[in-house]
């Protein structure tokens, strides 16, 4: 079975899918529609990509297009999106540690039960701490959601790699922080507003705060706002940490960013609105 047919095996057989498709032709051409949505291609750049013309890729996502996708441009697409995957939220930092190295080879290789079993090994076998672990957690969640991006075994994996940032004392290299908030980050902004998002950003606003703690850098605190701001969370958190910023910045500077910078704009209505008195 190619690979776009076994997409739709899979789609089809779900029970609740979230869109109903009149054919597998209808699927195919807005599975190729929405890859170069997720990951902002247009159709020249997917066509450099595949090897083919625009006019190739404009028949692959035309539904009343008779002409099928063939097979081995079905394999090609199946890799483009592993490669723009792994280039959205995987980040090899030099010097690797060996385990990270495999890790990052099997995702390569399209190896994931081999990579996911790898990980599971590493997590009860090495004694890691503070950002170590944290990086090892990450890098077993990623070899999960390359697969599955709704795994229940990734989302677990990346909560705990978010609480063990920040978690002791021990210094934290600035490039695993960013390696694996960046991600998180990343996929925060990929999932619908609902209550997953809701939960994904509230444990990267902890993480942020967490970091602050152990290094009270006020960047922390402008990105825990931003996450507070995208997915979106509470208002009593958005003000919680408005007035962090402003106890560190001072009030002046705090609303200036707030009403000119975009990232910030859930924020704004927060920052204007009169608090209520009990």
């Amino acid at each position: 079975m190619s690979f776009l047919q076994l997409k739709w095996s899979e789609y089809s057989r779900q029970p609740n899918p979230p869109r109903r498709y009149s054919s597998a032709r209808e699927f195919e051409a807005d599975w190729v529609s929405g890859l170069r949505r997720r990951h902002g291609l247009s159709q020249e750049a997917l066509a450099n990509l595949a090897g083919v013309s625009v006019t190739t890729v404009q028949n692959w996502e035309n539904p009343q297009s008779r002409k099928a996708i063939a097979p081995h441009n079905q394999d090609r697409l199946r890799d483009i999106e592993r490669e723009l995957w792994i280039g959205a939220h995987v980040t090899v930092i030099d010097p690797c540690p060996p385990h990270i190295r495999a890790l990052y080879e099997l995702m390569r290789a399209n190896r994931d039960d081999s990579a996911q079993a790898l990980a599971e090994y590493l997590i009860g076998m090495l004694d890691l701490k503070g950002g170590e672990r944290a990086r090892l957690l990450h890098w077993a969640g990623l070899a999960y959601s390359i697969a599955d991006p709704a795994s229940a075994r990734a989302r677990e994996l990346e909560t705990a790699a978010l609480a063990a940032l920040g978690a002791d004392d021990a210094p934290l290299a600035a490039a695993i922080e960013n390696e694996i908030l960046g991600s998180q980050f990343e996929d925060l902004m990929r999932l619908p507003v609902g209550p997953v998002r809701r939960e994904k950003g509230y444990q990267i606003m902890l993480a942020c705060d967490r970091l602050f703690g152990r290094d009270p850098q006020p960047a922390y605190k402008w990105n825990a706002l931003e996450v507070a701001c995208r997915a979106p969370l509470p208002e009593t958190e958005m003000r919680r940490l408005i007035g962090d910023l402003e106890s560190l910045l001072g009030p002046g500077r705090v609303r200036q960013r707030i009403l000119n910078e975009t990232p910030y704009q859930a924020a704004r209505a927060v920052l204007i609105a009169p608090q209520s008195i009990n």
